[in-house]
């Protein structure tokens, strides 16, 4: 007899378990029969919350994930262990940083040491999208089907429960097929559960058939789905608007340079109109605060939190604050380090590109910046977390303690800010903080809106749906705390504010597993990412100088991109698994 796991997921406050090496072929782990998953409604309830373990994870998740991570040397877990602490984001295989740990994932990934083999592709995630999926449809052809439907006692579910649940497995579905497509193009699409025993031989699809495919399961998902979650308690699961923002970012790809090579404006007008679904349920607004705090605490809220549509949560901790946490303080591993490519792309606070030719700019070059950028990096001279004092100075001038010299120091001279919570403390007197990766938010949406509209109708034409590409990016700018909008306003043609939406993009999204896709779609990763990624050598002069530090770019990690690489290869035991695979070009 079939058995089913069961297994609760974090939602207000349980942690996430899952099973994630299994292959597409494999019988699920021997738990329960369907018939028992069925009879009662928390077994049901158990059983869609283990799908929710297969969402994406973000943060610092390459090298041993922290969530798998054995921790031998007895740190909490989700740590990174002291013997291996290269735990790297994402981000740090792009332009946006770099590790501070030398020979991390992210490194070996973005200098295009890329190989078929699971251990030579960081981010395949191609078993684990696969396992979910087939839960998926574990779910939908033996669990529901047998499900008791009522109200009379424990071995009932409530209809409205019912369809809800069948609506999130639909989105998990879609989500898990997306994860596919974006990575590897055209895949092979299962369809139903492939039982013990099956010969696998299914051919990939087309880009538009994968397309096709999940749309529709996005539309499947919405119409059972609620606006809003059920209770606040369950803050985390799959919404309406989680499925319309799936099929918005859907098509916006979809519509993209890299799979629209005729540039079919059609695509563009069903990308934009997708969005506009999402805006028009008016759920969904950007989380504000004066001087554009709304942004950095936008990461660390949860509670009547209008922007967020769906975030993976974590358990409160320290963990990502120390994975990332300046080296000046016990046990803080560096992480994530901002590359000066990064850094430079931040414009003036009223909206004035920034420029190291400016002598005022290049004097103070970390003032006046676009607010954004104090909240998502720490530079020489900003505050953060201190033992005993509460906030200490960063220091990654040359000597600084901060700096290179000391282990696990910065590599570019900036560190991490965006996700972490100041009172996080890692050691001394310990405090936790709240981490929920945005897997989609309204910010996102907007912008998605806004390429998509400029594409189809130009900077400000709002056709029929009451706001123009540059409005959006006005709502985006003005929440960030901005002064002025002299980018958007000089984007007077389609060309100017497609540069001016991909800046915001870059700036805005920064960090959140956006940037390589990004590249990827636009087909300019081949030369974004063969530049090198740059970091500032910082001198701090003698008193009474002119100015207080001398500033010198420096070369701190070469980025390697080919032509293959806008897809991922298949792992070769997938190959081997399923003769109906063709492997991606070049690979």
């Amino acid at each position: 007899m079939k058995k089913y796991i069961f297994s609760m997921i974090f939602i207000a406050g349980t942690v996430f378990q899952s099973c994630t090496d299994e292959k597409i072929s494999n019988l699920p782990p021997d738990f329960a029969s369907a018939d028992q998953a069925a009879s009662v409604n928390t077994n049901v309830l158990f059983f869609v919350n283990n799908l929710y373990t297969f969402i994406p994870r973000g943060y610092n998740r390459l090298d041993p994930d922290p969530a798998t991570n054995d921790n031998a040397n007895g740190a909490a877990p989700g740590a990174p262990s002291v013997s291996d602490p290269k735990t790297a984001m994402v981000a740090s295989s792009t332009d946006e940083s770099v590790h501070a740990t030398r020979n991390s994932a992210a490194e070996l990934w973005g200098t295009g040491q890329w190989a078929p083999s699971p251990q030579n592709n960081w981010d395949t995630q191609i078993k684990t999208d696969y396992t979910g999926i087939r839960r998926t449809f574990e779910y939908t052809e033996d669990i529901n089907p047998r499900i008791h439907v009522g109200t009379a006692g424990t071995s009932e579910v409530k209809p409205a429960d019912r369809d809800r649940y069948l609506g999130e497995a639909l989105f998990i579905r879609a989500l898990l097929n997306f994860e596919l497509l974006k990575r590897y193009g055209g895949y092979p699409i299962v369809k139903t559960q492939l039982k013990a025993g099956d010969i696998i031989n299914i051919p990939k699809s087309s880009y538009s058939e994968c397309v096709d495919y999940i749309s529709g399961l996005c539309d499947q998902a919405q119409t059972l789905l609620t606006v809003t979650p059920p209770t606040p308690g369950d803050f985390g699961r799959a919404t309406k608007g989680a499925a319309m923002a799936l099929k918005a970012r859907l098509l916006l790809y979809a519509a993209s340079p890299l799979n629209n090579t005729n540039n079919d404006v059609a695509k563009w007008k069903a990308a934009a109109d997708a969005a506009s679904v999402v805006i028009k349920t008016n759920t969904y607004s950007l989380l504000s605060a004066a001087g554009g705090a709304g942004y950095a605490n936008f990461f660390t809220t949860i509670a009547a939190n209008p922007e967020i549509i769906l975030s993976r949560l974590e358990v409160n901790s320290s963990n990502y604050e120390r994975m990332n946490g300046l080296p000046s303080i016990s046990t803080g591993l560096g992480g994530t380090c901002p590359s000066l490519n990064l850094v430079n792309d931040y414009e003036m606070a009223n909206g004035t590109p920034f420029d190291w030719n400016n002598p005022t700019m290049a004097a103070n070059p970390f003032t006046n910046r676009d607010p954004r950028f104090a909240n998502s990096i720490l530079y020489n001279g900003s505050t953060w977390m201190g033992v005993t004092s509460g906030t200490a100075a960063v220091e990654t001038f040359q000597g600084g303690k901060d700096a290179e010299g000391i282990q696990y120091a910065t590599r570019t001279g900036f560190y991490l800010r965006k996700f972490l919570t100041i009172g996080a403390r890692f050691v001394g007197t310990v405090g936790t903080g709240v981490h929920a990766f945005p897997i989609f938010r309204y910010g996102e949406v907007l912008l998605n809106y806004a390429e998509a509209m400029n594409e189809a109708y130009g900077p400000d034409d709002p056709s029929t749906y009451g706001m123009s590409a540059r409005q959006a990016m006005v709502l985006i700018r003005t929440r960030a705390g901005l002064t002025g909008n002299l980018n958007v306003a000089s984007a007077t043609t389609q060309a100017l504010m497609r540069d001016a939406i991909r800046h915001e993009r870059r700036i805005e999204l920064a960090f959140e597993e956006h940037r390589g896709f990004d590249l990827r779609r636009w087909k300019t990763a081949e030369t974004v990412l063969n530049q090198p990624v740059m970091g500032l050598k910082i001198v701090k002069n003698a008193v009474g100088a002119p100015t207080p530090f001398t500033y010198t770019f420096q070369q701190v990690e070469n980025r390697v991109f080919q032509q293959k690489m806008y897809f991922y290869p298949f792992p070769q035991d997938e190959l081997s698994r399923n003769p109906g695979l063709v492997q991606n070009p070049g690979w």
